[in-house]
């Protein structure tokens, strides 16, 4: 556990390698820079760029992000094209040749159980004849096989053929301060900063991924908490400031922990008698809550949030890179092994695609 008291490092990391530092929804001035610009005149009154960009940003943060997510996905099955291409001319056979003959023994037919698993799941949307059933069933599982298949072999022909992707994604600036609660070494090349609610069961839900991705990266990661109590959950407002305020007796994590296990009980109450068994100081936290002394950290949090276009709970930022919702693991784990390779550094279970 710790504040974060210097954080230079980690934000020239997040600007270099970040979902909208390289199209940040309030992007940063200077001699010749574009948001400098002036894009309209009221009176003696100036728009700047940089003004419209503060007002439009948060709109066009999932239009960004959806024309990279575009841009990468052709321009990974345009590579993946050109590599199997040259595959086959080497081998003297046709492309189509080349690719059944690769794919076929990745292939596995569907197994009985899974076949009656996928019946049973969906038989109420399956022909009512079981033939037929059967039959669409057999053939979801073959195209679902096959296209995992394909997706292995687009992997390892990338791997092997060691290509480089300079395409960036946007990338959003959190701000990092002495204010920012985490886990995590301040000089991490990985840095995932979470907006949540302790009233959103999503939340609760994802945090033990979170725990397994700090297990998995070690050193490589470090995990920043940030507040983003939803209007709809009432007591979310008091949960952020009491955890904040149960940081300065050094009790955030353990009020964090039983927040998040304990959502449906969370009243003034409850939790003040729940600090009192975690040993802290009952009347100073009272005292500090009362006082609004961190609410406006939970104020900056919202607001950021905001101008990245997180409007719900759970958001994520890694590296700049926005993720939304209670993503699975294997979600997360793909944006991150992206940025550890884009930094040259290895990957967990790849180390030896890393020079």
């Amino acid at each position: 556990m710790f504040r974060v008291s210097s954080w230079f490092l980690v934000c020239s990391l997040i600007v270099v390698a970040s979902m909208a530092c390289a199209a940040s929804p309030i992007p940063e001035t200077g001699a010749g820079d574009s948001a400098a610009e002036i894009v309209a005149r009221v009176g003696d009154r100036e728009i700047s760029a940089q003004e419209l960009e503060g007002i439009v940003g948060p709109k066009l943060t999932p239009l960004r992000q959806q024309i990279f997510d575009l841009k990468a996905k052709t321009l990974e099955g345009h590579i993946f094209e050109l590599l199997v291409q040259e595959s086959a001319d080497k081998a003297g056979i046709s492309k189509d040749q080349w690719l059944q003959e690769n794919l076929q023994s990745l292939i596995a037919e569907p197994t009985e159980e899974e076949i009656q698993k996928v019946m049973a799941q969906f038989r109420s949307r399956l022909p009512p004849d079981e033939d037929q059933a059967r039959k669409q069933v057999v053939d979801y599982l073959r195209n679902t096989a096959g296209a995992k298949a394909e997706a292995g072999l687009r992997s390892r022909l990338i791997a092997e053929a060691s290509v480089e992707i300079y395409l960036d994604p946007p990338r959003v600036k959190p701000v990092i301060d002495e204010n920012t609660t985490g886990h995590g070494s301040v000089d991490a090349p990985v840095v995932l900063v979470e907006y949540t609610d302790f009233q959103c069961p999503y939340c609760g839900r994802v945090q033990p991924t979170l725990i397994e991705l700090r297990e998995r990266y070690g050193d490589n990661i470090t995990t920043l908490f940030k507040n983003l109590p939803l209007a709809m959950h009432s007591q979310a407002r008091f949960a952020a400031e009491a955890a904040l305020c149960a940081g300065d007796q050094d009790g955030f994590w353990l009020l964090h922990e039983w927040l998040f296990a304990n959502s449906r009980d969370i009243k003034p109450e409850t939790v003040y008698a729940q600090a009192e068994v975690l040993g802290l100081d009952v009347k100073a936290l009272e005292a500090c809550v009362s006082a609004g002394t961190h609410r406006g950290i939970v104020d900056a949090d919202l607001k950021e949030a905001a101008s990245f276009g997180i409007t719900g709970t759970p958001g994520f930022v890694i590296n700049g890179r926005i993720l939304t919702g209670a993503q699975p693991l294997e979600n997360f784990v793909k944006v991150i092994d992206d940025e550890l390779r884009r930094a040259g550094l290895p990957v967990p279970g790849n180390e030896k695609a890393q020079d």
